[in-house]
């Protein structure tokens, strides 16, 4: 059955159980420390696409990170997104399949995005919508040398194969591709990728939002263990 929508939001996330989710993070600060961060940069991502889901006609995929986590997905996330779940062998593979399926329920743009970026909101989202108007490929990278928004207007199986995920190259090397590949493309903020207590003090420290709803829970939470003054 085809969508009902010509824009869509892929998320990709996982069910926030201790030990299963950062747990880099989970090195320095504990299990459940670590899911719950998890789980509260997850709910600030759903909130800021859903606020974008009931303004426009625009559809969203959850695609939770395996099919035993669908279930508790729905008893989780209370907005109406569409769930799925992640399908190949590694990142590349199941991006490319999720693409894949919203493109084939007639999407004509689409970006996907993760949860590990607490600085994403509706406004960049909005801003890659407007900008696949005029360029093929939308791109949001992030500290690490990765990304936590890439928009298409049709699939493109190069921009997911030959690349080593979750290292610092993902970007470059995906930039790269765009290039030999002939395809514009445009670049949004950068943003701060949270995978490590020095990561989440950078993002502390950089945050200008002094109304960011995790801000000072955050913050309470690392004066707590004595993280901050």
């Amino acid at each position: 059955m085809k969508a009902a929508y010509k824009k869509a939001i892929i998320i990709f996330a996982k069910y926030p159980a201790e030990g299963k989710v950062k747990t880099r993070l989970a090195k320095t600060l504990g299990n459940e420390f670590a899911a719950g961060f998890y789980k509260l940069c997850s709910e600030h991502t759903f909130a800021e696409v859903n606020r974008i889901a009931t303004e426009t006609n625009t559809g969203v995929y959850l695609f939770a990170s395996a099919k035993d986590e669908i279930d508790k997905m729905k008893d989780w996330v209370s907005y109406n997104f569409i769930l799925d779940y992640q399908r190949g062998t590694d990142l590349g593979e199941r991006m490319y399949n999720a693409f894949a399926k919203v493109f084939d329920d007639g999407c004509k743009k689409t970006v996907i995005i993760g949860t590990d970026a607490p600085g994403i909101d509706s406004r960049l989202i909005k801003t890659a919508f407007e900008k696949l108007d005029y360029f093929d490929t939308v791109i949001g990278p992030s500290n690490d040398g990765g990304y936590y928004l890439l928009g298409l207007k049709e699939n493109n199986p190069d921009l997911f194969e030959g690349i080593m995920w979750s290292t610092g190259e993902v970007f470059q090397k995906t930039v790269e591709k765009l290039d030999s590949g002939k395809k514009s493309f445009c670049l949004l903020d950068e943003l701060t990728d949270i995978d490590t207590l020095e990561d989440l003090l950078q993002w502390l420290a950089e945050l200008k939002d002094n109304h960011h709803p995790l801000k000072q829970t955050v913050k309470n939470e690392l004066k707590r263990r004595d993280f901050l003054p």
